[in-house]
């Protein structure tokens, strides 16, 4: 249980990593001298980088030990960290940043059949749970932490606490990680993409981020538009969705069902979130509620794709993990511009109407799905 504690602190220092920009945002822009939009690129960028190189570098890496992975993987984030604390122009952090989406693909793609093999005795979906608490954790803590050190102390100073925490977590990896050989020596990119679970697991896990992140990116200004939520309780909301999605990461991991319909539940859930964010337009109260349910659904979408990818191809879990991450990011990256050009043209209520209309589309996918995956028994 130790290792898996502390591989769920790596996923708290790799989300954490990520995002950083997004709390910092104006402080460094002014830092570098740049428009807070370019140091916007500086996160959907790397979503786009990560989608693209997920697949082909997760399948590079995969006659390499995991255990020399997984440690390299946080030795390169702390490092990149600790490096973006100095720079002092824009062209150089884009370049780091470029390093860290490199690696970060890898990282995503292999943390669960990591979880998994540390932790054979117990349900993926628990040993998926305890990796991805980190992740829960960063969005409910990490994010407001980072930004705090950052008006305390200077963006700089964030940069470098995160970094020193990698690296604290990279020693322990050193120290705890047994020795994991890679299951596979090697595997084809033309002979995946031929099978069709492989597509479909990009596919529909692509759908239900968009889904989320459509009206996800844009929370702040959905609260301050539909239910009129003063600015002052705006920090407070975020933390009760955080801590539900804390709450909604452990009991996704201990429900006795499978990966698919927990995929099936937490987007239909998203939808009712969508309706309670429109009621609390006339009942303000209801905000609360929505907090709390919208929270535990993007806790249980952050981990589920991953299981439902290994439940499909036990074999292959790695490759599946892969294709996994690569709609994950394309999903954050779309669904920002979506929801981003829904919201400059039909503002808010029509926001969360695409954000529901896409998950009305992924349900559709999940059950189609289910041919694809007979299919594969089968075969």
């Amino acid at each position: 249980m130790v290792r898996l504690v502390m591989l769920s602190f790596g996923a708290f220092i790799w989300l954490v990593t990520e995002v950083m920009p997004i709390g910092l945002l104006t402080d460094i822009a002014q830092g570098l001298h740049v428009s807070p939009a370019q140091v916007g690129l500086l996160v959907t960028g790397y979503a786009w980088l990560v989608a693209l190189t997920a697949i082909p570098l997760t399948l590079l890496t995969s006659g390499v030990d995991r255990r020399v992975l997984v440690a390299s993987l946080l030795l390169l984030a702390g490092g990149v960290d600790i490096a973006c604390a100095f720079v002092t122009n824009y062209a150089l952090m884009a370049v780091l940043r470029i390093m860290l989406a490199l690696g970060h693909g890898i990282f995503w793609s292999v943390i669960a059949g990591v979880a998994v093999r540390l932790a054979p005795d117990i349900p993926v979906a628990r040993a998926t749970g305890w990796a991805f608490t980190g992740v829960a954790v960063g969005f409910a803590g990490g994010i407001p932490l980072v930004s705090a050190i950052g008006q305390w102390l200077g963006w700089r100073a964030a940069f470098l606490t995160c970094g020193a925490g990698a690296l604290a977590v990279f020693a322990a990896a050193l120290v705890l990680l047994p020795a994991m050989p890679a299951q596979r020596r090697r595997l084809d990119l033309l002979r995946l993409l031929r099978q069709p679970v492989f597509v479909y697991i990009a596919v529909l896990t692509m759908l239900v981020i968009i889904a989320h992140f459509t009206a996800y990116t844009y929370i702040i200004p959905l609260l301050q538009t539909i239910p009129h939520s003063p600015e002052r309780l705006i920090p407070v909301l975020l933390l009760v969705y955080g801590v539900a999605g804390v709450g909604g990461n452990w009991v996704g991991g201990r429900l006795p069902c499978s990966a698919g319909r927990l995929i099936g539940v937490a987007t239909a859930a998203l939808v009712a979130s969508h309706g309670i964010m429109v009621a609390a337009g006339w009942w303000p109260g209801l905000v609360w509620v929505d907090m709390v349910v919208w929270g535990i659904v993007g806790a249980v979408m952050n981990m589920a794709p991953q299981s439902y990818a290994m439940e499909l191809a036990p074999d292959e879990r790695e490759a599946a993990c892969s294709f996994s991450v690569t709609g994950f990011n394309a999903g954050i990256g779309g669904g920002a511009l979506c929801g981003g050009a829904v919201l400059g043209a039909a503002g808010p209520y029509a926001v969360l109407a695409w954000s529901a209309g896409i998950a009305l589309l992924a349900l559709l996918v999940l059950w189609a799905g289910r041919f694809v995956v007979s299919g594969r028994k089968q075969g």
